[in-house]
């Protein structure tokens, strides 16, 4: 049983001239519970707008999205709300660091969707995250004062501090040297196999790409399935 079920799935955008442009057109896609997903494709191709409708932050204009078997309720914002935080981890090309906060309250910012403060079970989990990606000596730095690997590793914690099912990355090595998105594909990987999470990443990099387990294409508004590269990337 699948866990992801997009089927036909339409959008268009206004093309500044009266007229639309169709990014994606009757777009269907399958993923499998734990699967690894790259998807790659041309700027333009609509990537991040696939990202954004899976992240349910985009209602797309015709199709059916299935996410656990439950077919996301467009109309009812408290649910998509409640799925969007609770189900669904993001992470960002920028980071989406807040500049006033310390890493270890940036990491804990998704919790206050819920309650005003974070519990100790949260902040003891935070904690626990930071260690595994090695960076419980910054916790209480703010981000301009962290390196952009540093910043990466802050960004993975937050998105994975409501312990969800499904995490979507948006090019998030694009603004690393080599070393550091090396580093971030093999925490992506070990997200993956040591935590059971689903995991569709938007990318350009082919090293990237290449740790999936599944890769689709995007092009003239379809998603295609493709054999993943070789790995290029250490586990």
């Amino acid at each position: 049983m699948a866990y992801i079920e997009l089927n036909n799935i339409q959008k268009s955008f206004a093309d500044g001239n009266g007229g639309q442009r169709i990014v994606l057109d009757e777009l269907s896609l399958e993923v499998e519970p734990g699967a690894f997903v790259a998807v790659t494709g041309v700027s333009g191709t609509g990537k991040t707008t696939l990202l954004n409708v899976l992240g349910t932050l985009l209602k797309p204009d015709g199709g059916t999205y299935l996410l656990g078997e439950e077919q996301i309720p467009y109309d009812d914002e408290a649910r998509l709300l409640q799925i969007r935080n609770r189900q669904i981890g993001f992470m960002f090309q920028d980071y989406r660091l807040l500049p006033q906060f310390t890493a270890l309250q940036n990491i804990l910012l998704p919790t206050l969707a819920i309650h005003r403060k974070p519990t100790t079970e949260e902040t003891q989990w935070a904690m626990q995250l930071a260690q595994q990606m090695g960076i419980s000596d910054i916790l209480q730095q703010l981000p301009e004062t962290l390196s952009g690997g540093e910043k990466s590793r802050v960004a993975l914690c937050r998105a994975l501090i409501m312990r969800p099912k499904l995490l979507l990355a948006d090019e998030p090595t694009g603004q690393l040297d080599s070393q550091h998105a090396k580093e971030v594909g093999q925490l992506l990987r070990h997200v993956n196999t040591q935590m059971g999470m689903t995991i569709i990443l938007v990318t350009h990099s082919e090293e990237l790409a290449s740790i999936a387990d599944k890769r689709y294409v995007l092009k003239e508004g379809k998603a295609f399935s493709v054999q993943p590269s070789p790995l290029t990337f250490s586990h």
